[in-house]
């Protein structure tokens, strides 16, 4: 078998086992359209319909009635991909271990141009920081071994949509149904926007462990029972004990929240060189040592992943390049970029063989990248634009 039939054999057969499980709930229609649809997105690298059609191969060839077909299915009312991403998740349970950081986040969709459509709200656009129309998107990763990254949820929604209530009831439902199809697996990792008792409520009912970087402006009880400001304390535990070395200065103790005082946390502190305020995280992972104190350190650093893998799909899949107009299209094209981000990690995760025969065509602009994804991303896109007569082998309906 010559390399380029090999590569399209590997990548058709990573594909159709990636998605298996996905589409095991979905009729013959959907099963056709995600296949498709994540095939599209990933060599045109756009949630565009028009563009995603070029990358369609089947019976029909006119360009027209595949667009339309392809936004039938993205309004539809028996479009919902709600199933296909439960077992999505379900199928990844093997690859998350119990101390796997799940990354949860929140960022902008945002929609400056945008007048009419439905439950638009203020966004803070993360590009200049003004506040624009747009929606939110909670998003989260889990971190696996290797600095690869896989999505587990994408979830865009209006705040003045009836059906979300509140970002709080919002983010509870997106975590519980992440904890329940991964068996309870991982340890929440989140930045000071979830620095909120409803949310650490939450966490406590599913009995999970989480790492949340705090604002500082909590009240906390210390183990002697004194209330204090969460500032004041650390101030406290750093005039009273400094921990030195490696690079940084570390305090840690145990505390508890006003009205939870039966369920310990874990405060750690860090100081970096030429910062003048420290790093304070709560966890409820014990935290007795200085190794446990850098291991929850180390825990937390990694959600940086989770800000490469969201500039990644806004850059390189057009996470925010969309031109549709209906709220259930929006929801659905992030959940189909969801799975197409997905797929990239499941070639890193099951065939090094093919990772490395796509890094050999990845262009000379993007071997430098550090985050593997552009990479990967890339070296599928040159071989496409390299090899058009292979395409029809690799994109062609059924698999």
């Amino acid at each position: 078998m010559v390399p380029n039939d090999l590569l399209i054999y590997k990548t058709r057969t990573l594909l159709h086992e990636f998605l298996s499980p996905v589409i095991e709930s979905v009729d013959r229609p959907r099963k056709r359209f995600l296949h498709q649809a994540v095939r599209g997105i990933l060599f045109s690298g756009s949630l565009v319909v028009m563009e995603l059609c070029r990358w369609i191969r089947d019976e029909c060839t006119d360009r027209f009635y595949q667009d339309k077909r392809l936004l039938n299915h993205l309004v539809s009312p028996y479009g919902d991909l709600t199933e296909a991403v439960r077992h999505y998740r379900q199928s990844l349970c093997s690859v998350i271990e119990p101390d796997t950081p799940l990354i949860v986040d929140i960022t902008d969709l945002a929609k400056p141009r945008a007048r009419r459509m439905k439950y638009l709200g203020l966004v803070r656009d993360g590009s200049n920081g003004e506040l624009v129309k747009g929606y939110w998107c909670i998003e989260t990763y889990a971190y696996l071994r290797g600095k690869r990254v896989i999505p587990l949820a994408m979830e865009a929604y209006g705040i003045e949509d009836p059906a979300v209530g509140s970002e709080n009831l919002q983010i509870e439902r997106v975590v519980k149904a992440i904890h329940h199809d991964l068996e309870g697996k991982g340890i929440w990792v989140a930045d000071r926007g979830f620095d909120r008792l409803e949310l650490y409520e939450m966490w406590f009912s599913l009995k999970a462990h989480f790492v949340v970087r705090q604002k500082g402006d909590r009240a906390i009880i210390t183990p002697q029972g004194t209330r204090l400001i969460l500032w004041d304390f650390v101030d406290h535990l750093y005039h009273q004990e400094t921990y030195a070395g490696r690079g940084s200065r570390v305090v840690f103790s145990r505390v508890y929240l006003p009205g939870l005082r039966g369920r310990p946390l874990y405060l750690v502190a860090s100081w970096r060189p030429g910062q003048e305020h420290p790093l304070v995280a709560l966890t409820t992972l014990v935290v007795e040592t200085i190794d446990q104190a850098y291991q929850v350190l180390r825990h937390y650093h990694r959600r940086w992943a989770c800000e490469e893998a969201a500039q990644f799909l806004k850059g390189r899949v057009g996470l925010e390049g969309f031109r549709v107009r209906r709220y259930e299209a929006i929801q659905r094209l992030v959940i189909l970029a969801l799975f197409a981000m997905g797929f990239l990690t499941w070639i890193l995760l099951r065939s090094r063989d093919l990772t490395q025969r796509l890094f050999a065509w990845t262009s000379r602009f993007r071997r430098a990248c550090p985050f593997a994804y552009y990479r990967l991303l890339d070296g599928l896109q040159e071989f496409s634009r390299l090899n058009p007569a292979a395409m029809p082998n690799l994109l062609s309906w059924p698999p």
